[in-house]
């Protein structure tokens, strides 16, 4: 999966107290209605956004967190409905979160916010974004969390030019306080898409521990530390291998295959939100996926992007 780059967001505006509104409108008669209501409603989104951010960590502390990635290759080509569909199906499967690229993060937090009050209630979306990029505009975090983002998922690679472990230790650091700064969670997507080789660190636990990331993608259960999470290919032998390294939490890598709006002229909900709810109900059953049917049944199978459940 190649890396996605983000474009550089604006600054989110700083939230304007009740109490000093008036105040500004008498000395600064220019300032329109309309304005001070968009202030109100970034301050309403952020408080939201903060509040699923803290909820986010105590969800990842469970037994089997479930996160879903949602990458599509054409995103600017996708319908509405389409996205509202995947994005709603990880909810009623009891996702955890949803994890995209800056693309998409807007339209699956709307989707989700529509689910407030409700239950389920709307999951934490979380920002995918290059270390390399933050360091270079920190910035981003803070358009991040104006398009509805609760997190940021710091994706690098250990083969990029750190210097050592200590300068890949101080750019984390970085790009979490970056995140702290627009009240935004992180955790860790170590070798994340990578290219060759497994995806996660060794030790990634105790690292996301140190620079204060809330979890992290590691390749085996680890002792202490901040929650660790397996990335997961979708198939049955790839959750076995995961359960048997003591990994409880997943990252469901493409869950839509590259495909989100797959079907979804035709029916809803659509083939790729009906991969979610198969993927995520697997991931979260104690079983394996055969168990998890029950009668149905369900198989592996191709769809030309990796493996996946057969519909049952």
């Amino acid at each position: 999966m190649s890396r996605i780059m983000s474009a550089k967001p604006g600054h989110v505006a700083k939230p304007v107290a009740q109490s000093t509104w008036r105040a500004q409108q008498s000395a600064k008669p220019g300032v329109s209605r309309r304005s001070l209501l968009l202030l109100l409603i970034l301050h309403v989104r952020a408080a939201a956004s903060l509040a699923i951010g803290g909820a986010l960590g105590r969800e990842l502390a469970k037994a089997r967190p479930v996160v879903v990635h949602v990458w599509d290759a054409k995103p600017a080509e996708l319908q509405r409905y389409a996205i509202d569909d995947v994005s709603m199906a990880c909810r009623e499967a009891g996702a955890t979160a949803v994890l995209v690229g800056p693309e998409l993060v807007e339209a699956v937090a709307k989707e989700q916010e529509l689910a407030r009050g409700n239950f389920p209630g709307p999951l934490p979306v979380i920002a995918d974004c290059a270390l390399k990029d933050l360091v270079e505009s920190p910035e981003l975090c803070a358009g991040a969390a104006k398009l509805g983002a609760s997190a940021i998922g710091i994706r690098y690679y250990e083969e990029e030019e750190w210097g050592d472990a200590g300068g890949l230790e101080e750019a984390l650091k970085q790009a979490v306080a970056a995140a702290e700064a627009s009240s935004l969670a992180a955790i860790l997507l170590g070798e994340f898409g990578a290219a060759a080789g497994p995806e996660g660190v060794v030790g990634g636990s105790d690292l996301a521990a140190r620079v204060g990331a809330g979890a992290a993608l590691t390749r085996g259960g680890e002792e202490g530390g901040a929650p660790a999470l397996g990335c997961w290919d979708g198939s049955e032998e790839g959750l076995q291998r995961l359960r048997e390294a003591g990994i409880g939490g997943v990252v469901v890598k493409n869950a839509c295959r590259g495909d989100l709006g797959r079907g979804a002229h035709l029916k809803s909900p659509s083939p790729a939100a009906t991969l979610v709810t198969k993927l995520v109900k697997a991931a979260l059953s104690k079983g394996s996926k055969k168990i998890w049917a029950g009668a149905g049944g369900t198989g592996l199978a191709s769809d030309g992007g990796g493996p996946q459940l057969a519909a049952g």
